[in-house]
């Protein structure tokens, strides 16, 4: 998981990588870990101040996000 987003970040450079669902319940062993693949393979001007964080929701992010998702589709076709 940290090889990809540390690909990710060098093509992106994001301001923040979130940590949730499934990820999520292993907490914060597997965030140390992340955080330090992504800080060692990453371009370093990308990574400076890239904050790696777990998600507030949890294993619940992924169904949060989805419910959300549906309501916008679902309000945006009754306008």
């Amino acid at each position: 998981m940290g090889g990809v987003l540390a690909g990710l970040v060098s093509f992106a450079n994001p301001s923040m990588i979130v940590i949730g669902g499934g990820l999520a319940h292993l907490g914060h062993i597997l965030l140390a870990e992340i955080r330090s693949v992504v800080y060692r393979r990453s371009l370093p001007l990308a990574t400076g101040n890239l904050p790696v964080v777990l998600s507030e929701l949890g294993p619940r992010a992924g169904v949060t996000g989805a419910a959300v998702l549906a309501s916008d589709v679902a309000f945006e076709q009754a306008s």
